[in-house]
């Protein structure tokens, strides 16, 4: 038995863990998503809320839970795009075995998005299937979306984000050679180049590094650099607790835990220290 719970699976937050959890007791489950939609359907191009190297740790944090393997399917959406609704259960018959397709309340599918549950419930049982349809998860009496967790991040909210994904939210990039401040005001950072998912707010925050196997407690700084130049591109600062070495060129895991406060323009450089001092010192009793 072939269980396959179908969505976008952006976010992976506590919602899409529901299908996934129906779908681990109907057979084998299998995470059905669409690549490249938003490239096909000319979408904003946003970054990811889960870097694509994470989401193999996610899903095997799910198999874990769910005492099984948690399966990945990614078809391309030009793939599907024009099916007809019987033709789209057709092919999930057909290329992946589906002997149940588990979705959303509100789930659509096929060309123009035609079909809704009632008909992939019919078009189910006619190809000799089943279908379970799952109600929505909430939180604080509101049904938890991907455009949920982005709002919280843009908010700097990472409470609300953590409750939302079940988990904290982990930012991902590598690791490139900065301007070496940090280290002359006793402070060095590993400053992160192109990040690879959706980072919070401009601000500092207290975090886990995960580098080499060890998690690490962390002051991360996002945004400009006012008190240098208010012109910098965004940029994400991680000061590594206690922690020495050398780590250019490797990749970097944020799991961001709190806010700790807005970023600000110093009026000195010492100024800017003794608040570095501060935040250290926050982000240690935050973290202990």
């Amino acid at each position: 038995m072939t269980a396959c719970a179908i969505g976008k699976f952006d976010a992976l937050h506590r919602g899409h863990f529901a299908l996934v959890e129906r779908a681990a007791t109907l057979g084998q489950p299998i995470v059905v998503t669409f690549s490249d939609m938003a490239t096909v359907l000319g979408w904003e191009q946003r970054l990811p809320l889960v870097a694509p190297i994470d989401r193999v740790r996610i899903l095997d944090a799910w198999s874990q839970q769910l005492n099984t393997t948690v399966r990945l399917a990614e078809i391309p959406f030009a793939t599907v795009r024009h099916l007809s609704p019987t033709d789209f259960v057709a092919y999930l018959r057909q290329h992946l075995g589906a002997t149940t397709v588990i979705v959303g309340e509100d789930f659509r599918f096929g060309h123009n998005r035609r079909g809704d549950v009632a008909a992939l419930q019919q078009q189910m049982t006619a190809h000799g299937g089943t279908t379970a349809i799952v109600a929505p998860v909430c939180h604080d009496n509101e049904t938890i979306s991907s455009s949920r967790v982005r709002a919280a991040l843009a908010s700097g909210d990472m409470h609300t984000v953590g409750l939302l994904l079940g988990r904290p939210h982990r930012v991902i990039g590598t690791v490139v050679r900065g301007e070496g401040r940090g280290k002359k005001i006793g402070f060095p950072t590993a400053n992160l180049g192109i990040c690879l998912n959706q980072p919070p707010a401009i601000g500092v925050y207290a975090a886990w590094a995960m580098l080499d196997d060890k998690r690490i407690p962390a002051a991360i700084n996002i945004g400009h650099l006012p008190t240098i130049s208010g012109d910098r591109p965004l940029t994400i600062e991680a000061h590594l607790i206690d922690w020495h070495g050398d780590c250019y060129g490797q990749v970097l895991e944020l799991d961001i835990i709190q806010r700790v406060r807005e970023e600000h323009r110093f009026a000195t450089w010492d100024a800017l220290v003794e608040q570095i001092q501060a935040d250290v010192s926050v982000v240690r009793s935050l973290l202990s």
